[in-house]
């Protein structure tokens, strides 16, 4: 008997509630479009609507809600964030009873490393929990016969709200709110049990974990920044040195290498910028137009390094390509670089831009970076490995001709000092991906980070080493400076 009333109390209190709101059918109005928070509603799609009979209320488990509390959405709120969905109904059923929320179904505990509910044979449910009334006294309530209760997860990621690593004692009171000490927690919450010691359980309500990506001005984005300024200013060196050179000035091979490190220089500036601007002072515009930029030239300048591998196949084969060539065939991929950039510029990871969210570059909490950026380089690298690997079928079919002079001679050395610095240059980006992939799988920046940095800096020193000491046009340009 006590059971069967306990299930027919709501139908009886939302009835209540219905009468004593009639005449009050402009009070909807005033509340706006959307009569409560998306965190106090429950989908109802596939009620039972009780017609004309009540004036168009749904009973939806054993509780009558208004027509007044039910409003359709064409959105949901996923970890904060408002995202379009399939029109459906929802109704403010905390409105009629006092919300109380769980993570996870009963036998089952959150686990806050790991980020999902996970089975324990000793959790305990969920049908009871300690309760304070209006008055003081605390008791052992029944939820379900009190409140709604909802099993669900409010965002992805939850976490603890402790002091000094200790878990705090949250009180449950009959209005559905949860109070330490004159401190009210957020809506956005859900209990888990807590095993504290090795025999006692605690309901701890979980908040939701900042998705929001902080910016962080520290040590490694300082020593990241120098790094990048030490390549830059060696990439101007090696440009400087091919202006001057007046055998590199005119010819494929010369532009290119002008036009790559120019692309370098200016890539890397950028990517210095946004790492020590905080994304919050940058406009919305800038946030979106510098990260395509950067992309852009460094995406471009591997490409560049495929034409000089295209080039260098070609030179074996007796076919001469001027500068003029170079521009008529850099061109339309520049163009296609272009329209690439502002189309991951506009573009959305989930409800998300890909820049212009949390942070003005690639957000390291997703694979985007891999998509959009690491995978066009590889692309440029498989196609500059395949052209090297022609290129060293065809010089084996050919006999060395041991001459300074000779042409021959001048493209394998152009050969084998642009292949010294294509081969740093791939094992570089290969740790900054291998930096990535790990710092994804933790969840964290790593000490490897230091790396990328050392890497950053020694891009420089092997096109330094390899486009200028190892390039024997260029040794001898430096020797009649020297010489005069």
């Amino acid at each position: 008997m006590l059971s069967t009333t306990t299930q027919l109390w709501p139908l009886v209190s939302g009835l209540m509630w219905l009468v004593s709101q009639r005449g009050t059918c402009g009070s909807y109005h005033e509340e706006g479009r959307y009569p409560c928070a998306f965190i106090d509603t429950v989908n109802i799609t596939g009620s039972y609507s009780l017609g004309s009979t009540l004036n168009g209320s749904y009973i939806h488990n054993w509780t009558v809600i208004p027509r007044e509390l039910v409003t359709p959405y064409d959105f949901v709120i996923e970890n904060g964030i408002r995202i379009p969905a399939t029109r459906h109904l929802r109704a403010c059923v905390c409105r009629l009873r006092p919300c109380v929320r769980f993570c996870c179904a009963a036998g089952q505990l959150y686990h806050l490393e790991r980020h999902r509910c996970e089975d324990h044979p000793n959790a305990p449910g969920h049908s009871h929990m300690a309760m304070e009334l209006h008055n003081g006294t605390q008791l052992q309530q029944e939820l379900r016969s009190w409140f709604s209760v909802h099993v669900e997860l409010p965002c992805d990621h939850m976490r603890a709200v402790t002091r000094d690593s200790d878990y705090l004692h949250w009180t449950l009171h009959e209005n559905g709110s949860i109070i330490h000490r004159e401190h009210l927690f957020t809506k956005h919450y859900c209990f888990t049990p807590v095993l504290i010691g090795n025999s006692t359980w605690s309901w701890q309500p979980l908040a939701c974990a900042p998705e929001k990506l902080h910016f962080v001005l520290g040590v490694r984005e300082w020593t990241y920044a120098i790094c990048l300024l030490i390549c830059i200013i060696s990439m101007l060196i090696v440009l400087t040195v091919h202006l001057m050179c007046s055998d590199m000035r005119n010819s494929f091979y010369g532009v290119a290498i002008k036009a790559y490190t120019f692309c370098v220089i200016v890539g890397y500036a950028m990517l210095a910028h946004l790492t020590l601007h905080d994304p919050a002072n940058l406009s919305t515009v800038a946030c979106r137009i510098l990260p395509s930029f950067t992309l852009l030239f460094l995406v471009l300048s591997f490409y560049i390094l495929s034409f000089i591998s295209f080039k260098l196949y070609l030179s074996f084969n007796g076919v001469v390509l001027t500068k003029l060539m170079f521009w008529l065939i850099l061109g339309p991929i520049v163009l296609i670089a272009i329209g690439w950039s502002f189309f991951v510029g506009f573009s959305y990871h989930g409800a998300k831009l890909v820049f212009g969210g949390d942070t003005c570059w690639f957000d390291p909490r997703n694979w985007t970076v891999m998509a959009y950026f690491f995978a066009p380089i590889f692309i440029a690298c498989a196609i500059s490995t395949f052209f090297y690997i022609l290129t060293l079928i065809r010089i084996s079919e050919e006999p060395y001709i041991d001459s300074e002079k000779s042409f021959d001679y001048l493209e394998r050395n152009r050969l084998e000092s642009f292949w010294k610095f294509f081969s740093y240059t791939a094992i570089i980006w290969f740790v900054f991906v291998c930096s990535f992939a790990f710092n994804y799988y933790r969840g964290e920046k790593s000490h490897l980070n230091y790396a990328v940095c050392l890497c950053t800096a020694f891009h420089g020193f092997a096109a330094l080493y390899a486009l200028i000491g190892k390039n024997q046009q260029i040794q001898n340009f430096l020797r009649r400076i020297e010489n005069k």
